[in-house]
């Protein structure tokens, strides 16, 4: 079963790196033009390449089994980024010929983003229209995490209130408390944890597979509320939770030789060698590393993620990477890992 999980791990991995290989070729679009339109004229180049620029945004979007995964999209710059990047969020919205293969958008279809704003502290208040409201109950708590993570991605937004019309938006019957932020959690499960009281919830990151293709996912799950908080999320991380269609990263052999430390906004982790995919070759899963880096990093305090494997203070990565210090968020993404 273990051998079984890991070559399909494997399989997943490679799939994703295309996928986002090909993603950011094309902007995050996955269709084929309908026509190609040739520029011959040299002038008529020159305006072309001095068309609107495209940034790279996170969009927090539904694939087939309900999860909510953040996919990079090259939506065209704005004055207003965070609003633009809501408003990617509607279903039959301007995110429609973007959409990744088997993945939509959230909110209901013609919902509009009448405003966002952000204060200094960092609150961000989002006004939609009535349209918001057609949307099912058993949908709403999935709306609001869409749209939270997607606008928290900006490093200015701390929180989110959102209102229609002015008015509270109702979760469950209920105006929602506000403001929402990421500490609130997404695509929550309880896993294998029964005592509710005595576990709190972190998010992890785990592999979810979707049509081939595989996706870094965040998931908030319970976790013992004694003890360690860093062990309890490395054990999370590496025990996904039975049941689901969520795949962990790591080699479940792999554990921590003794208790991690922060310091400096480093989180330092010392590693039994089963944490190596290759032990002949001593070298660690891309994704193992990326899923460790996205949800250590989600802490607050922690920027960074120190490794060291047994003895060894340098790890080597599936892709050929030497690390042998401190790892941050940006790293990982500008290395491809």
């Amino acid at each position: 079963m273990q051998v079984h999980r890991r070559r399909f791990a494997m399989a997943a991995i490679v799939l994703f790196c295309l996928s986002i290989t090909l993603l950011a070729a094309c902007g995050g679009a996955d269709n084929t033009p309908d026509r190609v339109r040739y520029v011959k004229d040299t002038n008529e180049l020159s305006k072309a390449a001095k068309g609107k620029k495209y940034i790279q945004r996170q969009l927090f979007l539904e694939n087939a089994s309900g999860l909510l995964i953040p996919r990079p999209v090259g939506l065209p710059e704005s004055k207003q980024p965070i609003r633009q990047a809501l408003e990617y969020l509607v279903k039959e919205g301007p995110v429609t010929d973007l959409l990744p293969n088997g993945f939509q958008a959230v909110l209901p279809q013609d919902t509009e983003v009448k405003s966002a704003t952000l204060d200094s502290d960092g609150h961000l208040t989002v006004n939609l229209s009535k349209d918001l409201l057609t949307a099912k109950a058993a949908d709403r708590e999935r709306i609001v995490q869409a749209m939270v993570w997607t606008a928290t991605q900006f490093n200015s937004v701390k929180d989110v209130r959102i209102t229609v019309d002015g008015k509270a938006f109702q979760v469950n019957g209920e105006p929602a408390p506000a403001p929402f932020s990421r500490a609130d959690g997404i695509n929550a499960t309880f896993g294998d944890v029964s005592d509710v009281a005595g576990s709190r919830q972190q998010t992890v990151y785990y592999l979810a597979a979707n049509k081939g293709n595989a996706y870094n996912v965040p998931v908030t799950v319970r976790v013992p509320s004694a003890g360690d908080q860093l062990s309890a999320m490395v054990g999370a991380l590496i025990h996904e939770p039975s049941g689901s269609a969520l795949i962990s990263a790591f080699n479940p052999n792999a554990d921590l030789l003794e208790k991690p430390i922060v310091k400096n906004g480093v989180a330092y982790l010392h590693f039994n060698t089963s944490v190596y995919e290759n032990k002949a070759a001593k070298t660690i899963s891309d994704e193992a590393l990326r899923c460790l880096v996205l949800t250590l990093t989600g802490i607050d305090g922690i920027r960074q993620v120190a490794i060291k494997v047994g003895n060894s203070e340098k790890v080597m990565t599936e892709s050929g990477e030497t690390i042998g210090g401190p790892v941050s968020r940006a790293m990982i993404d500008a290395s491809g890992l």
